[in-house]
């Protein structure tokens, strides 16, 4: 294929796409995704999100990872796990709550308190980490205008995807976090891996596509043992590799 100007040296996976999220270097993601065509935008991008614009195509491919902080883990991965019934009854309960002791608090105390509030008792869509990446997409939209949207992610936020998405949009997930009460959008192309622990609860949708997980033959000769143990640690390995981006390595999953 002709690499004349921005013209792609090959067509972006969705595996390549996610691969460059989790390089953590802004420089290093612009040198990759130019490969694509694909020019970062610094100003809207962090080691959460990255936002991308062709503008040969007037393409914005924005991109959002999963869990890579300890706020990530024990606040956001906490509300989503929640999620549904479970998430929205917390909330209604503690609602009341906060309007009493906030009509309390002298004003300057009032915002600080309402955003440890969202932390502690909202919702997923009440966290940062949501409201951060949806008011980005929203950023990235008004300013380039784009012919076309393209939304990739994984684990955590693959989740928040789906969920800030406009129906217009082109979404791709992988092994997104998924829990009871949440509806996987049919227009939506979202992808797990076979054993994948945090997007168990959706396996059994029509809208998901469970893909082989290469590592699940590993389990074979632990339970050929009989042993308990062993069977227990490979059962572990496997979990933790069936999350892993690079079980779509080789795969067409074309953005």
């Amino acid at each position: 294929m002709n690499n004349a100007g921005n013209t792609p040296i090959k067509p972006l996976t969705l595996y390549d796409s996610l691969r460059v999220g989790y390089i953590g270097n802004e420089n290093k993601q612009g040198r990759e995704m130019a490969k694509y065509g694909y020019q970062i935008d610094k100003k809207l991008s962090n080691e959460n999100q990255q936002v991308y614009f062709n503008p040969e195509s007037k393409k914005l491919l924005y991109n959002v990872t999963g869990s890579q902080s300890l706020n990530d883990w024990v606040n956001v991965d906490a509300k989503l796990a929640l999620g549904g019934t479970i998430g929205k009854g917390i909330k209604a309960i503690g609602k009341p709550l906060e309007r009493g002791i906030s009509a309390l608090l002298p004003s300057s105390w009032k915002n600080k308190f309402e955003r440890g509030y969202e932390n502690i008792v909202g919702g997923f869509k009440d966290t940062d980490r949501y409201k951060q990446a949806d008011e980005t997409l929203k950023k990235a939209k008004a300013k380039y205008q784009p012919a076309d949207v393209s939304l990739t992610a994984h684990s955590l936020g693959g989740r928040i995807v789906q969920d800030i998405a406009k129906k217009s949009d082109k979404v791709f997930a992988l092994d997104p976090g998924q829990t009871i009460g949440q509806k996987v959008k049919g227009n939506q192309n979202v992808y797990r891996s076979a054993g994948d622990i945090v997007s168990l609860a959706s396996a059994g949708s029509k809208n998901v596509k469970t893909l082989e997980n290469p590592h699940t033959r590993k389990i074979i000769p632990a339970l050929l043992t009989g042993d308990p143990k062993q069977i227990g640690i490979a059962a572990a390995i496997d979990a933790y590799h069936a999350h892993d981006i690079g079980n779509i390595k080789d795969s067409d999953i074309f953005v």
